[in-house]
C-alpha cells in the first residue's frame, strides 16, 4: 500500500476504534501486509494524534489475530 492509498483510506475512515466488532474485523481483514497492519494498530503515533481513543481488549485481541495469519501467511 502506497502512502497515498493510506491516507485516502484514512480520510475516507472513521476512527476505527468507535467501529462495532464486526466492521472493525472487517477493516482487519481487507488489511494485506505487517507494515500497513502496524500503521492502524499504532495509528495515534503514526498520525500524531494522542487524542484518539486507545484500543479496548477485544481490538488488541483482533489486531493480534490479524498479525498472526499475515506472519503464518506470509
Amino acid at each position: 500500500m502506497t502512502e497515498l492509498e493510506y491516507k485516502k483510506k484514512l480520510w475516507k475512515a472513521p476512527d476505527y476504534s468507535q467501529l462495532k466488532e464486526r466492521d472493525f474485523n472487517r477493516v482487519l481483514d481487507e488489511i494485506r501486509d505487517l507494515v500497513e497492519l502496524e500503521a492502524v494498530a499504532n495509528r495515534r503515533k503514526h498520525l500524531g494524534a494522542p487524542q484518539l481513543t486507545a484500543w479496548n481488549e477485544w481490538q488488541r485481541a483482533a489486531i493480534l489475530r490479524r498479525k498472526y495469519e499475515l506472519q503464518r501467511d506470509g
